[in-house]
């Protein structure tokens, strides 16, 4: 089926906008600080949920083996 979009695509923390990493950072604390929220909130599925996503993007972002590609400087305009 041609067009077919695969849901794991979304998932996948390797794009050019996430490189800096100052945005890596505020990623994960709006992230982990949402899940805070929702503890106060009294959500805690809620509240899970947000923790696993900043637990994700901290380990995809600063612990996995992958993260040499975020440190990476290919800025370079193709020729």
């Amino acid at each position: 089926m041609a067009g077919k979009i695969d849901w794991r695509e979304s998932f996948n923390l390797k794009h050019p906008s996430l490189k800096p990493l100052w945005v890596r950072i505020l990623a994960v604390a709006l992230c982990g600080g949402w899940a805070i929220a929702e503890i106060f909130i009294g959500s805690p599925f809620w509240s899970v949920l947000f923790g696993a996503a900043a637990a994700y993007m901290a380990y995809v972002f600063f612990i996995s083996p992958d993260r040499a590609y975020f440190n990476s400087r290919d800025d370079k305009p193709e020729e």
